[in-house]
Formats: structure tokens, C-alpha cells, sequence
């Protein structure tokens, strides 16, 4: 029994992996689609003042690796199974809830010139802006795979301080990112925030089943 147990986890394991690939394949169709309406610009009085910040290239683009892979496995190896279920599969339906503003309610972020000639400013332009097409602005995908790996990585902070409050760190630095590299406004944060707790927690209960009944001091 335990051994069958044990196969069913990897393969559930394995198929929670796939969905994550899966999910970050949806942001690319929807990323590099054509639209028959032009987006709409959600620039706010504040973002027209947010000046470039090359350097956050490297917080931003070190995100796909860390939300997709690390943080789901050190969920599996320190937090449990249950806690890589729900972390992996959180990340899957805020994905889903993206997909479905994307398709119906399609935003973008003009491109702003970069002057700069550091190698943060070439890799912004050419890896970042070469690849990335200015769509997909609201909510962020960033934001919310970020904000749902700090999730996580909250609830191992006991069990693994040293790792986690690096990481949370690390992945509290992709928010302002998507900003100071011009790539979202700042409502697409709020945004992204709103979608990963919701998931989150939303799967937690699914999966999880914490109680919150009410004791009688």
C-alpha cells in the first residue's frame, strides 16, 4: 500500500510539473497573439514618473526558474506533499485566471527607449524587450507566480528560515521590477497580487482542508 502510494505521488508529482510548463506555454500563445482591437494602455499619473532601472533585469528574468521549479520542489522536500500540491497547483489556476483576462480583456505597455549603454540596458533590450512582447499587462504573470512562491515559502520559513526569507527577498524585488523595467504598470501589480492570494488560498482549502471553526474561549 505504501509503495503504490508512494507511485502514485511521483506521477501526480510529474503531472503538476507539466501543468506549471503547460501554464507558462498559455502566457507565450497569448503573448505573441494578434489582436483584432488595439489593447488598451492602463498608464496611471504615476507610471508616466517611474524613470528605467536596467539593473532589475536580474531579479526579473531569474523568476521563470525559481516560481516553476525551486520553490515547488523545496515545497515538496521541506512542507510535504500537500504543500507542493498546493503551491503547484496554485500556480496553475492563477495562470488560468490570467488566460482568461488575457483573452478577453487584452492590455499593453508601449515600449519606453532605453539610452543607457550597460550591459543591464543590452540585456533589457535584447533578451528582455526582444522576447517579450508588450502584452499580457494586467494582471502581471510575474507578480502573481512571485506572490504565490512567497506564499509558499512563508509557510517553510520555520523549517528552513535561511532559504526561505533569501528567497522571499529575492522575489519581493520582481515586483518592483515589472515596473522600473517599464514592462507593466503598477495596477498590474495589484492586479497579480489579488490573483495569487486568491489561488493560493483557494487551493489551500481545496487541498489542505485547515479548519477555521470558531473554539469558545
Amino acid at each position: 500500500m505504501a509503495i503504490e502510494r508512494a507511485g502514485n505521488h511521483r506521477i501526480k508529482v510529474l503531472a503538476v510539473f507539466i501543468g506549471i510548463a503547460l501554464a507558462f506555454l498559455s502566457y507565450e500563445i497569448f503573448n505573441k497573439a494578434t489582436y483584432s482591437y488595439e489593447p488598451l494602455i492602463m498608464r496611471g499619473w504615476l507610471d508616466e514618473k517611474i524613470p528605467i532601472i536596467s539593473v532589475f533585469v536580474v531579479p526579473y528574468l531569474s523568476f521563470h526558474i525559481l516560481a516553476a521549479v525551486i520553490v515547488p520542489l523545496l515545497s515538496l522536500k521541506i512542507g510535504g506533499y500537500k504543500a507542493f500540491l498546493t503551491n503547484g497547483i496554485s500556480i496553475i489556476a492563477g495562470q488560468c485566471a490570467l488566460d482568461v483576462a488575457y483573452g478577453f480583456f487584452q492590455t499593453q505597455v508601449p515600449r519606453s527607449p532605453v539610452s543607457g549603454n550597460s550591459p543591464f540596458d543590452w540585456i533589457l533590450v535584447h533578451i528582455v524587450y526582444g522576447n517579450d512582447q508588450p502584452l499580457n499587462g494586467f494582471p502581471s504573470n510575474h507578480v502573481t507566480w512571485s506572490v504565490i512562491s512567497i506564499i509558499a515559502l512563508w509557510r517553510l520559513r520555520h523549517l528552513a528560515p535561511r532559504i526561505s526569507w533569501s528567497l522571499m527577498f529575492w522575489f519581493t524585488l520582481i515586483l518592483p521590477a515589472t515596473v522600473f523595467l517599464h514592462q507593466h504598470f503598477l495596477i498590474d501589480i495589484y492586479g497579480g497580487i489579488f490573483v495569487a492570494f486568491s489561488a493560493y488560498w483557494g487551493t489551500m482549502f481545496i487541498i489542505e482542508k485547515p479548519k477555521l471553526g470558531v473554539v469558545n474561549a
